[in-house]
């Protein structure tokens, strides 16, 4: 009896925690968040195929920002925001006039803020893309 009492214990306090946890996820657009890390640029292959710049496929090149800590995100119940943990790469959506103010900062810590949504074509290179605010 006291095994299992032991054991609906550690049961509660791993739910609580798990709850807790999920609690602290962030949520996706329209909420604005920050997020704080290093800004890089990165290459992936594109169209046609998305799988290789040598056989043929288009260079993609974007912004990107390596986060100082990991973070999870929320499933909103919507089918295209899919929840993620242990998120530690983000996919910048940038307009020109932001490429060109931050590429002065690439290889720097940087804090940006934005809406986030879940990657939804071959063109998302990370599970989460940030849509930077102006």
């Amino acid at each position: 009896m006291a095994i299992r009492l032991k054991l609906l214990s550690l049961l509660f306090i791993s739910l609580l925690c798990s709850a807790a946890h999920a609690a602290d996820c962030l949520k996706y657009e329209p909420d604005t968040v920050a997020l704080s890390g290093t800004l890089h640029r990165a290459t992936f292959p594109g169209r046609p195929n998305f799988e290789s710049i040598a056989d043929g496929d288009e260079a993609e090149t974007g912004f990107y920002l390596t986060l100082a800590q990991a973070i999870c995100t929320r499933d909103d119940g919507r089918s295209e925001h899919e929840a993620h943990k242990d998120v530690r790469e983000i996919q910048l959506v940038l307009t020109p006039e932001q490429y060109a103010a931050l590429r002065p900062q690439l290889g720097q810590q940087v804090q940006l803020r934005g809406q986030m949504f879940s990657n939804f074509t071959g063109h998302h290179h990370a599970d989460v893309l940030l849509r930077v605010a102006p």
